[in-house]
């Protein structure tokens, strides 16, 4: 492994966040441009927009296409960030990519990508030298100003919208949305989750020129129409046994996901929908695992509405008899514009669920500071909870607390642990509960096997 260019791609998260394309759009001129080697479907958005691209992805895979997917930020290794058909790319394609970036910075006049931008460099890279048909690319940050803005997109996807990074995206739901919206391409294949709130309708629908090649996609009726038709009466759906007006993330990305692919009219891809949906992995989201014995679940609810829909899912599941209600819980967050808020719909969680113990920890400092984990404690017990609230800044310690309590509550039947927020956490969390490199999350298409045990896919 060469040490000397991975310490450089260390160093470049010294540069922060980036609001220019310049560096990036100079960078893929001197690499002779390898975004243009195929065609890309670009997916914006504050909550699910993870979840959608992995489902685009792999639903492409079992089409016969082969489907690059860049995401980000990566819960354990940086290679995560980069996969073709569902497989992270080697250490060694990754350097070697690395490697001409290093040469192209070095070009009079210099040129210096933040880390961000170097990894979506990498994939652009990666994608061309394998023969990627097709890439499902996911923003990082906003979208107007995202190294991502620069690839041959033939659609766009625009995830549900809701306030994060408001020091950088803007105050109100109708500034986010206008940086977010910034990725489309005109005359393109569009297609946005609807909105309640009528100034994001309004911001994205004039950002898009043309309406008839934009869609909006609600989940409320289990249709799209497009952005020319928006103002058309629509009568509500009965609730029946299987739809009571409410769904999980899966379920609302995977509509998503099939509706951009039948307007992109990619039938085989979006035929592979439902299937990939039960053969897609998608570590840290509401992921159950077992360790040592117990139950623990997932979930990176980094900003509120994030938290607001996995406490739904987590109580609707319950009520289904889906999944138990967590015992124990772990929580730890980056820096939120009001932590109040964002702790909210747990809160209401251990109070519904009777859940009686809580440690909070603090994540690694990621993109965003984290939350020290006694203001975090404080604010919980300020909300008014009888649950036991312990602080400890060890995530490990966090995590022996809660599963020992698991095992206190329970000894034969040990109580989940639910360890939620900051996606840094739940990466720290995943890498103490894979140190003996048990769990196989790198991949997220999980082969199906016929009959006779050979993958079809291959």
């Amino acid at each position: 492994m060469n040490d000397d260019v991975w310490s450089w791609l260390d160093s470049l998260k010294a540069f922060g966040y980036n609001p220019s394309l310049d560096n990036t759009a100079i960078l893929l001129g001197r690499l002779d441009m390898p975004q243009h080697s195929f065609p890309s479907i670009h997916v914006a958005g504050s909550n699910g927009k993870g979840t959608c691209c992995a489902i685009l992805a792999n639903a492409l895979t079992l089409s016969g296409t082969c489907t690059g997917l860049f995401t980000s930020p990566h819960l354990m290794s940086v290679n995560e960030r980069i996969r073709i058909d569902g497989a992270p790319i080697s250490d060694v394609l990754f350097e070697s990519c690395l490697k001409q970036i290093q040469n192209a910075c070095a070009i009079e006049p210099t040129v210096s990508p933040t880390f961000y931008e170097a990894t979506f460099l990498v994939a652009m890279l990666a994608f061309r030298e394998l023969g990627v048909q097709r890439a499902v690319i996911e923003t990082g940050l906003g979208g107007r100003w995202d190294a991502t803005r620069l690839v041959d997109a033939d659609c766009c996807i625009l995830t549900e919208i809701s306030l994060e990074h408001t020091d950088v995206l803007g105050e109100t739901l109708a500034e986010i949305a206008e940086e977010k919206a910034a990725i489309v391409r005109q005359n393109r294949v569009f297609v946005a989750a609807w909105p309640y709130d009528s100034s994001v309708r309004k911001v994205i629908e004039r950002t898009v020129s043309n309406h008839d090649r934009a869609w909006w996609w609600r989940g409320d009726r289990l249709q799209s129409f497009k952005f020319s038709d928006a103002t058309k009466p629509f009568r509500p759906l009965p609730k029946t046994d299987w739809y009571d007006g409410w769904m999980p993330y899966q379920q609302e990305a995977a509509m998503l996901a099939k509706a951009a692919l039948y307007h992109l009219d990619e039938f085989p891809a979006y035929a592979q929908v439902d299937r990939a949906v039960t053969h897609t992995n998608w570590p840290g989201r509401m992921q159950w695992l077992d360790f040592q014995g117990i139950p623990i679940l997932l979930d990176c609810a980094h900003n509120p509405s994030g938290m607001v829909r996995t406490c739904e899912q987590i109580r609707f599941q319950k009520t289904r008899d889906m999944s138990p209600m967590p015992g124990v819980i772990v929580v730890g967050s980056t820096t939120q514009k009001d932590l109040g808020i964002f702790l909210q719909p747990l809160v209401e969680l251990i109070v519904e669920g009777q859940i009686r113990h809580v440690y909070v920890t603090q994540p690694p400092d990621g993109r965003k500071e984290a939350v020290d984990c006694e203001r975090l404690a404080k604010e919980l017990r300020n909300q008014g909870t009888d649950a036991e609230i312990t602080a400890t800044p060890s995530i490990e310690d966090a995590l022996n607390l809660a599963q020992s309590k698991a095992i206190d509550l329970d000894n034969e039947l040990p109580q989940p642990i639910l360890c939620i927020g900051s996606i840094y956490l739940i990466g720290a969390i995943l890498d103490i509960i894979d140190e003996e490199g048990l769990i196989d999350f790198q991949n997220i298409l999980i082969s199906p096997k016929g009959e006779d045990g050979i993958d079809p896919v291959v």
